[in-house]
Order: structure tokens, then sequence, then C-alpha cells
């Protein structure tokens, strides 16, 4: 039979292990069952997959089948530096991805079982052969150096060339498997450290897609809208009592009303007005464009809970008294006349200075000042 025949007859063999292997790409728990399938295609009795240099708490790779977990500590504790499968291998050369060997590949059998590592530690586990492969070495930013070996007990033959064929078709879909599971574990620690800046760092905040359905909530918004006063999420939308502000906040987040526009949400409590500010999410370029991805923002604030730190950012920005308690007033009242009203000033006097505040802050809209005063971060929140 060719190398080509073999190959061919090997990669149709492995065909019935695939949907395991792959489920086990998107499913972590679903990795034992597909060792498992690996284990039983090759006729071996035990498995493992493991990174020798990164721990599972290190974001590691160590799955396997029919290993204790007291033999797993064992090994690291005492045996790793007696693993003569894994030295030989290194001297030769021999652990790179896509290569596969077996026990007479690396050493005489008598060395072997001379060994104290088969002596003491691989003969009470009844492991006579072994048939290993590379699936990453460690060369890949994010994901560690991991191993896949098989082990074959004494009253089994040994490995042959046909488990080795067997074991490099397994090899590619082994790798790409483990590799999505490891950039899917690196997505969902990035989503993760995202969801909590976005829970304890910024005001109230929802993101919706293109059709103006909300497809991400933090805490402080889920908090303001279970409340139940004035703003509710329901069905995937952002709700109100208004039919007419109902359909100003459609088109806010729909993207169909210009990027300026801030609204003032009414409370029936008769509490200060929420704040419903936009804000442009950066795109993609997509062909076509994915309509679910988020692409408008609301930064939701709440005058009466949620006091933006306008000491703070008066200071950074080098306002005067006056110009803060313009813009405290300004997140009461949204138009100048109210605030001029309210602040007992005329309303040219308002003008000038929300001209200077704007030259000195680099705002060119009072709605894009009002984004950047209730996002403005706690200075004891940044000192802690």
């Amino acid at each position: 039979m060719t190398n080509k025949t073999s190959a061919d007859a090997a990669a149709a063999h492995v065909a019935g292990a695939l949907p395991c292997i792959y489920a086990a790409a998107s499913d972590p728990d679903k990795w034992p069952e597909a060792l498992q399938a690996v284990v039983g295609l090759l006729g071996a009795t035990q498995g493992l997959i493991f990174s020798h240099q990164a721990t599972p708490e290190q974001r590691g790779m160590w799955v396997s089948c029919r290993i204790s977990s007291e033999a797993t500590q064992r090994y690291v504790a005492r045996y790793h530096a007696h693993d003569i499968w894994m030295q030989r291998g290194h001297a030769l050369n021999v652990w790179l991805p896509g290569r596969v060997v077996v026990g007479k590949d690396l050493l005489p059998d008598k060395t072997f079982l001379d060994s104290l590592f088969y002596r003491e530690f691989l003969a009470p586990q009844d492991i006579r052969d072994l048939c290993a492969g590379v699936l990453h070495d460690g060369s890949e930013p994010g994901i560690p150096r991991v191993n896949i070996a098989v082990y074959r007990p004494h009253a089994k033959p040994r490995f042959s060339g046909a488990d080795k064929a067997l074991m490099a078709a397994l090899l590619p879909h082994l790798r790409e498997a483990t590799r999505i599971g490891f950039r899917l574990a690196e997505l969902e620690q990035r989503l993760q450290i995202a969801r909590a800046t976005a829970d304890t760092i910024l005001p109230a905040l929802v993101l919706a897609d293109r059709s103006g359905r909300i497809v991400f909530a933090n805490r402080p918004a889920q908090l303001l809208c279970a409340a139940g006063d004035g703003l509710l999420l329901k069905e995937g939308r952002l709700k109100i009592a208004s039919a007419r502000l109902q359909s100003r906040i459609d088109k806010l987040l729909a993207q169909s009303e210009a990027q300026g526009a801030a609204l003032q949400i009414p409370r029936p409590s008769g509490k200060p007005a929420y704040w419903l500010i936009p804000v442009d999410v950066p795109q993609t370029e997509e062909s076509p464009p994915d309509a679910r991805r988020p692409s408008r923002a609301l930064l939701i604030h709440d005058p009466a809970t949620q006091g933006a730190n306008i000491e703070d950012f008066a200071v950074l920005h080098g306002l005067t008294p006056a110009e803060a308690r313009l813009l405290e007033t300004l997140l009461l009242h949204s138009t100048l006349p109210e605030a001029a009203q309210h602040l007992g000033v005329s309303i040219n006097t308002v003008r000038s200075q929300l001209r200077s505040v704007l030259d000195k802050c680099g705002a060119c809209r009072q709605v894009e000042l009002m984004r950047m005063v209730v996002s403005w971060p706690r200075r004891s929140r940044r000192e802690k």
C-alpha cells in the first residue's frame, strides 16, 4: 500500500471522530468525550492532551481519559523529571507540530523497560506503549505547547505504522479545534473584562444594532430600567410611555436621527428627567455589513442618583466656578433659557459661558459636552 493510499484510508477512518472533536472546540466540557473517541479509534486504553508549561490555572489544557488525578499529581510532583519518552523526544528533536511518534521511535525497548519512569510510574498503571504528537509548539501567541498521547497496556500489541497514520490524520483537526478553543477563551476573557469595565466605570449604557434592538445593557442600565420610572427594557427594546418620545428613541438607536440630538425623558415619579445621549460605535469594514453588531450606544444619565463628577472635570479642563455651575445646571435644564432662569443670569451670559466651556473642553456641541461630563470617571475610583 502506498503512503498516499495509507493516508487516504486513515483520513476516511477518522471521519467518525471529527464531530466530537469540533464540538469540543466551542465547548471545553466536551473534550473528555473527544479524547475518548481518539483513544478508541487508536485501540488505546488511556490518553492525555496536555500543556507541559501551562497548568489549567494558567490557561493551559489538561484533558485525560482513564488517567487518575492522583497519577497526574505524582507525574507533576516527581516523575516529570524522569519522563524518558519526553526527554528522548527532545534529544531527537521529534516533538514538532504534525509529527507522530510511537515508543519504538524514541528508544530501544530494553532501555525503556529498565527506566525508573517505566518501573515506578508506567508499569503500575499498565502503560506499555505510546503514540504521541504535538498540536502546538508554543510559537503562536496565547497558545502554549500542547501535546497529545494515547497509551496501550501490556496485553495489547505495540502501536504500528497504520496507527501512526491514523494519529497523523487526526492531528490537523485536533490542532484546529484546540486553536479555536484557546481563541474563544481569549475572547471570553476580553468580554468579561469589557463587561466588568462597563458595569463599574461607565454610567448606565445600552448598545443597539442597526435595527434599534438592544444587544447589551450594563448593570447600571439594567437597574435603572428595572426601577420602572420612565424607562423599560422590554422584548429587546428600550421603551417609554410617550409615543412621541418613543419614536425619537427608536430613531436615535437606528441612527436615523442626527447624533447631536439628545433626549430628556420625563419620569412619573417627578424626579429630574433622564438624559439619553447617543454615542456612535466604531464600525469595521464588512461586506455585506453585519446588522447584528452594535452600531449605536446610549448613555443614560439620572441626575437624581448619578451626580456627574463636575468638580474633577472642571479642574482638569480649567473651568471657572461659574462655568462649572453652568455645567451642573445643564444636566437638569436642557435649554439655555431654562439654565439662565435657574442661575438668575441673562441668556447672553449663559451663551458666552457655554462657548468658553466648549472651547476649553474641545467639544463642538452641547450634547457632546454633556456626553463627556456624564461619562467622566470619579477620582475615588481611579485612585483605588
